[in-house]
């Protein structure tokens, strides 16, 4: 069975792998077997390099103090700041559909993805892209959302 990844209200079917940003991953996903829901694995950073968020296969392993979690369970994970705002949020929507939004750095770069739109470090914003995983890595780029070749 495929999954498809809802991220920034964009669809990317057919079992995206992994989720990249200038050449580096920010989550992997899989689905382990025909009969389980989805599932991401992620470390999340923070401006300064540190490691803020480890979520393992729906898991979450490790969570800054300076955060809070709302939410940890295999369907749905949930962490924000202190001022409410979603650092990272995992939701199992349906057998094949996972959500996932927050707030990635790569180097020094700054993606947000939320449940509307992505914003890139550049300030544009992708949504409404349509793309076929067809079981490869994916690239988020200035250009919209691409399938690795």
């Amino acid at each position: 069975m495929t999954f498809t990844l809802l991220i920034g209200n964009n669809f990317i079917s057919n079992s995206p792998r992994s989720i990249r940003y200038n050449e580096k991953s920010l989550f992997k996903l899989e689905q382990i077997s025909d009969s389980h829901n989805p599932s991401i694995s992620v470390n999340i950073v923070d401006l300064n390099n540190k490691k803020i968020i480890e979520v393992v296969e729906n898991v979450c392993k490790y969570c800054s103090p300076d955060l809070i979690m709302k939410k940890s369970d295999l369907e749905h994970v949930l962490i924000v700041d202190k001022e409410g705002e979603i650092v990272f949020e995992s939701r199992i929507l349906d057998k094949k559909t996972i959500l996932v939004s927050g707030i990635f750095y790569v180097d020094d770069l700054k993606l947000t993805i939320t449940q509307n739109y992505i914003i890139l470090p550049t300030q544009k914003w992708i949504m409404h892209d349509k793309v076929d995983a067809n079981n490869k890595d994916i690239n988020i780029t200035n250009e919209g959302i691409r399938t690795s070749s």
